[in-house]
């Protein structure tokens, strides 16, 4: 079978149980990704495929723990400067993308849902800060508890203090494999084993075996977006990292761990509220 973003969403339950859950306070999880190339070898919807699957497990922790909890319907589409010279990525105006966001944002409050929490897996810089920009909104117009569950590792990286209301950070995140310089961010080994592990239809572990990795540093990747041209020529397989790397066990494991974590941080910050 197919792997389906519908699946144990909001989307398979009837109005009724939706309003129920309102009435129980039940949180929400929103995944946000993007439609986006990655590679030769993996499907376009990696980015939107593994914020729904991290999504769709912290649930389960989260209602195993006493916290009912509903996942929304991932939202997908999103910015990418980086890929956008490559078929298959859909890269939205920052207005058209925040404005969806804030509308999925009104509309879960408009059925009394008061607590919202983003998974969001697409790192692209433009990308976040329009998610971080949605949020705002949300919070002093709509007055919904809307934030982003993010890494200790982005506070640096999209110059956040850590107090921001918009954001919640998680408390115990797992570790990536070391991967030395070279960075492997992008259809790399960590995605290519994810989407092995979780969705293989979607992959094609024979051609991941056969390419060679991007021997790119963050240095390196600064040129991405600037043209057509330069991206083609950084990163011309459409992927930045080291794919035939891939460990399907690791990648299990990785986000299987990254879920808990979710929910240990969602859970940690319903309790000091």
């Amino acid at each position: 079978m197919s792997y389906s973003i519908f699946d144990e969403t909001m989307v398979a339950m009837t109005w009724p149980a939706i309003e129920e859950a309102a009435k129980h306070n039940a949180v929400v999880l929103l995944p946000v990704g993007i439609i986006e190339e990655h590679g030769p070898h993996l499907g376009l919807a990696v980015d939107t495929f593994v914020p729904h699957l991290l999504s769709v497990l912290a649930r389960r922790e989260l209602d195993s723990r006493g916290t009912e909890t509903l996942v929304a319907p991932a939202c997908y589409w999103g910015i990418s400067r980086a890929t956008a010279t490559f078929a298959g990525t859909f890269s939205v105006r920052p207005e058209t993308m925040r404005s969806l966001i804030y509308d999925i944002l009104v509309s879960l409050k408009s059925w009394n849902f008061r607590r919202v929490f983003v998974i969001n897996w697409h790192a692209d810089y433009h990308h976040v800060r329009v998610i971080f920009e949605a949020l705002q909104e949300a919070r002093s117009s709509a007055d919904i508890d809307a934030r982003n569950v993010i890494l200790p590792s982005d506070l640096r990286r999209y110059r956040l203090s850590g107090a921001e209301d918009y954001i919640l950070v998680q408390k115990d995140p797992p570790s990536e494999r070391p991967h030395g310089e070279f960075v492997d961010y992008h259809a790399g080994s960590l995605e290519t084993g994810v989407a092995l592990a979780f969705f293989p239809e979607y992959a094609d572990a024979v051609l991941a075996g056969k390419l060679e990795p991007t021997r790119l540093t963050n240095d390196d990747l600064k040129g991405l977006g600037k043209s057509d041209e330069e991206t083609r020529k950084l990163i011309p397989g459409g992927y930045f990292g080291d794919p035939a790397g891939y460990d399907v066990e690791f990648a299990r494991s990785f986000i299987e761990a990254s879920a808990r974590d979710i929910a240990d941080t969602i859970e940690s910050y319903l309790k000091n509220r």
